[in-house]
Parts: C-alpha cells; sequence; structure tokens
C-alpha cells in the first residue's frame, strides 16, 4: 500500500512539476573561487520523495525516467534563470544517459532553450543505466554536444562501467566518485586515478573530485592532482547566492573530439594492409586483441564477424570468461548465434555498411589493440591492418558500441 501511495505522490509531483532545485558550488582548487555550480534536484520540502534518489527510484519504477528528467533540467534552467546565474559560470545538469537521445516535452521546452542559450552548460551523465542502450547513448551524447560547454561523466571509479566506457565517450569532465575522495589511499582508488589521469593527459579533460566534506578531502583531492572540486566542505547545496561580477575569466572545460566514422575499416584509412586467409587471421586476431595483456575490468572487447563460422565456440567461451570477469563484451554481425552467452552483449542485425568486414578489438586504459579486415571481393582472403594506435581502436570501438540498442535484459530491468 505504501509504495502504490509513493507512486501517486512521485505521479502528482511530476505532473504539476512541483520540483525544486538547489545548487552545490564548484570550486577551482588552485585559486578557491567558484567556477560553478551543479544543480540538484529535491522533490517537495518534507514529503518522502524529497531526496533526488527518491525521486529517481520512482521514476525507474513507473517507467517515467524520460519525463522526470527533462523536468529536473527544466526545473534547474528556471531556478538558474530566476537566479540570475552569470552568463560565465558553468553549469551542471544531471542526465539519465536513456534520456539523452529524446525529445523535450513542450511545456518544459521554452525555459530550457532560454538557459542553453545563456549559460556554460555541463551534462553531467550519471552511472545508472550507463549500458542499458549503447545506441541511445551515444547517438544521444552527439546529438546534445554541439548545444553544451561540455559532458561530464559522472560517479568514475564507483565501479568498472564508468571507467570501460570513459575512452568511447569523450568526456570533457571526469567526476570522481566520492569514494576516491573519501577512502584515501588504497589500490583501488590508484587505479582509479590512474586511468583518470591517463585520460585528462591524453584528450584534455578536467578532472573534478566530488564528496569533499571535510579538511582532509580537500588536502587529498589537492593532493591527488583535481582541478574542480565539490562537498559540502566547500558549498551545501542552497538556492542562488546574489550575482556579483565576475572576478576572473572561467577555465571552462573541454577535451579532443573523437572522429566519427562509418565503418571500423575507415578507423585504419592511411594504413598499409596485408592479405591473409582466416587461416591466419583468427589466431592473428585473439593475439593483437588479447594477447598483449590478461585483460580484466574496466575494459571492453568487440567482436565484428562477416560470417557465423569466424564466431565458434572458442571465441564464444573467451568472450564469455572475460565478461564474468567485469569486461564489457560485445558480439555483431550476420548469423551471430542465439545461444545463451552470459553477460555478452549481442546481436545479429544486418547493417550492410558492414557487410565483408571483420574486426576483433580491445581497450583498457593500458592497452589498446585490433585487427581490422575486409574480405576481398571473390577471393577467400582478407584485406588487413593491425593497430595499437589507442585513437584508431578508440574510434572503431564507438562506431561499433554505438550499433547496440538495450538488451531484453536492460530493457525490462526498471531499476538500478
Amino acid at each position: 500500500m505504501g509504495s502504490l501511495m509513493t507512486a501517486r505522490t512521485f505521479d502528482e509531483i511530476l505532473d504539476t512539476r512541483a520540483l525544486r532545485t538547489l545548487f552545490q558550488p564548484i570550486v577551482r582548487l588552485e585559486t578557491g573561487l567558484v567556477e560553478g555550480y551543479e544543480a540538484l534536484v529535491r522533490g517537495p520540502a518534507g514529503s518522502r520523495l524529497e531526496s533526488a534518489d527518491g525521486l529517481l527510484t520512482e521514476a525507474y519504477h513507473t517507467g517515467r525516467v524520460v519525463e522526470f528528467d527533462w523536468a529536473a533540467r527544466a526545473s534547474a534552467c528556471r531556478a538558474a534563470l530566476e537566479g540570475q546565474l552569470g552568463s560565465d559560470r558553468l553549469l551542471f545538469l544531471n542526465v539519465e544517459p536513456i534520456a539523452l537521445d529524446s525529445e523535450c516535452p513542450p511545456d518544459l521546452r521554452s525555459d530550457i532553450e532560454q538557459a542553453f542559450g545563456r549559460f556554460q552548460i555541463v551534462l553531467e551523465v550519471t552511472e545508472r543505466s550507463l549500458d542499458r542502450d549503447p545506441r541511445a547513448l551515444l547517438n544521444g551524447i552527439d546529438r546534445q554536444r554541439p548545444g553544451v560547454a561540455g559532458l561530464a561523466l559522472d560517479d568514475v571509479g564507483s565501479g568498472p562501467m564508468t571507467m570501460a566506457l570513459l575512452a568511447v565517450l569523450a568526456v570533457d569532465v571526469i567526476k570522481l566518485d566520492k569514494a576516491i575522495t573519501q577512502r584515501g589511499v588504497s589500490p583501488e582508488s590508484l587505479k582509479v586515478l590512474d586511468i583518470a589521469h591517463e585520460g585528462a593527459e591524453r584528450t584534455g579533460a578536467t578532472v573534478l573530485a566530488e564528496g569533499v566534506e571535510t579538511a582532509a578531502h580537500l588536502r587529498h583531492v589537492s593532493a591527488i592532482g583535481a582541478e574542480l572540486a565539490q562537498g559540502y566542505y566547500l558549498g551545501e547545496p542552497a538556492p542562488l547566492p546574489p550575482t556579483r561580477a565576475a572576478e576572473y575569466i572561467i577555465g571552462g572545460v573541454g577535451s579532443q573530439p573523437i572522429e566519427d566514422v562509418r565503418t571500423p575499416f575507415d578507423a585504419i584509412a592511411g594504413r598499409p594492409l596485408s592479405r591473409a586467409t582466416a587461416d591466419l587471421l583468427l589466431p592473428l586476431s585473439r593475439q593483437v586483441a588479447l594477447g598483449e595483456t590478461d585483460l580484466g575490468e574496466p575494459a571492453m572487447v568487440v567482436h565484428l564477424v562477416p560470417d557465423p563460422h569466424l564466431f565458434g565456440p572458442a571465441e564464444q567461451q573467451e568472450l564469455t570468461r572475460l565478461a564474468a570477469r567485469g569486461v564489457i563484451t560485445c558480439a555483431l554481425g550476420r548469423g551471430i548465434p542465439a545461444i545463451d552467452l552470459p553477460g555478452v552483449r549481442r546481436t545479429s542485425m544486418h547493417d550492410w555498411t558492414l557487410d565483408r568486414q571483420w574486426a576483433l578489438l580491445a581497450l583498457s586504459p593500458s592497452a589498446a589493440g585490433a585487427l581490422i579486415a575486409r574480405a576481398v571481393p571473390d577471393s577467400a582472403e582478407f584485406e588487413y591492418a593491425i593497430t595499437h594506435d589507442r585513437q584508431r581502436v578508440v574510434t572503431a570501438a564507438r562506431c561499433l558500441f554505438r550499433r547496440f540498442g538495450p538488451s531484453p535484459a536492460t530493457a525490462t530491468n526498471a531499476t538500478d
């Protein structure tokens, strides 16, 4: 009975757009000055749905995540406009991955368009449902990116998913999970920090530490090289403070873009090509993609096959083994068997642009390798190239990962 009443209360809150927004300052550690704010959604004060977690839980339970996401964004935009946020300040807006590639409800469009035209918006992609629908995730990011100042990935370090997808998402801000801020030095936190700094150095992304609740936390995030930080020690969520003239120039955020290609073979354009039959390429592809390092999480492995006989028991077992260790594993191509491969995302969709192409690629923070090939017409041979160029592997991985829609398991699972 209680859950039914909560659902009804949530429906009423959403139907009447009765959401509030508070703002938590984001501080540049080098100067101690506020660079911007993260908008935090709240329900009616004193209600059981006052917290963001409570609201999101009900949004997933009731299947209204996308509408709630837009309503929360509109509430934040309206509050920023009414609070006269400086146009030079960054405004971080949380967005659920499954809402990125959706249309804004008409009644919310005015506030959102006005705010996006005035403020330096950073869309903060949350960890929830990050791998639910890769196609919608990447298409949504591409759709939103031209209209915003940057893209942030939240909760990096909370689990392997955020770190494994860091490269293909091409984010501008890497937000370290509060566990990295608050638990001090540990093998796990050092691994996350290494991955975050590698990504920041390679792409120009900014590292932001969240969860700074004490002076000790502040000293720690300064020592580990974060550039921006937020948390109760630096400022509690509250209405926007009175506007005052800018005292300095906001640094902004940004990273190097990833090239979009139609096929993985396009990612090796300009590379010298060799020719061989599948007898050589099958074992060679395993060595190139999987042999350099014993892949473990966080990592991604994608296998594109032009013919089902190139995805036999050995390939199936290897992907299943890697999936059991937390590696994101994907297989696609014509005739991918409809057998149960636990943890392996797969599709046998027919995409004519991928006809005759073959690829096995692996991507982790410390390694990148791919064998990418294309069948030679009227021949048993393939023309192929091997690459360990990280940018080429990331480009090919992004091209293939976006081919995957929601799997039956994730599509029917309402909550995380």
